[in-house]
């Protein structure tokens, strides 16, 4: 155990490096993807082209988690002790677990029917309605659990208990959810 945690101690800023910059790059492509769903849907319609560059840059936040996972693990494993009783880094990773299952509901869910789905219907019973209500409160949770993980990475430490965190963490994502949904009816229920 003392080799392993030696190994990564010594390419410990190796792997913070990696770590950060791919955080950084995920984070970009999502929110840059999120900023562009809200873009095209202006006409109400994703077409085609639209879904490949959104289908691009999602490839490009499933390789910056694995490479986050990855670098993390060997972060965690340089001093094991230390972070795993570290409120901070539990609470980082509960986070990139979140991101990585919202991720993962999104693309099962949504992604297959986007090019499907009426920004126009107002239907509630209708499947795709329902989709498109989903969609934007997987953006919320996308959008806060990316900026808490990138918050929580910057902070030197956190004065909270890991339950406190958690519980402001999931507020503010029902507080995403709920604005996203009020974005969702006004959109939908514009003139244009």
């Amino acid at each position: 155990m003392e080799n392993t945690v030696g190994f990564f101690s010594e390419y410990k800023h190796i792997s913070i490096i990696i770590h950060v910059l791919f955080v950084v790059v995920g984070m970009g492509a999502a929110l840059i993807s999120d900023i562009l769903f809200n873009i095209y849907i202006q006409n109400k319609k994703i077409n085609m082209h639209e879904n490949r560059t959104l289908s691009a840059l999602s490839m490009i936040v499933w390789i910056s988690l694995g490479f986050i996972v990855l670098s993390g693990i060997s972060i965690f494993l340089s001093d094991p002790m230390k972070y795993a009783y570290s409120v901070k880094f539990l609470v980082k990773m509960t986070i990139v677990g979140i991101i990585i299952f919202n991720g993962y509901l999104f693309q099962r869910i949504v992604h297959p029917a986007l090019r499907k789905i009426d920004f126009k219907d107002t239907n509630t019973h209708h499947k795709y309605v329902r989709i498109r209500k989903m969609s934007f409160a997987f953006g919320a949770i996308s959008l806060v659990s990316w900026l808490g993980a990138f918050v929580m990475g910057m902070l030197g430490h956190i004065p909270l208990s890991y339950l406190e965190a958690i519980v402001g963490y999931v507020a503010i994502c029902f507080g995403g959810i709920l604005f996203s949904q009020i974005i969702e009816y006004r959109m939908t229920h514009s003139k244009k």
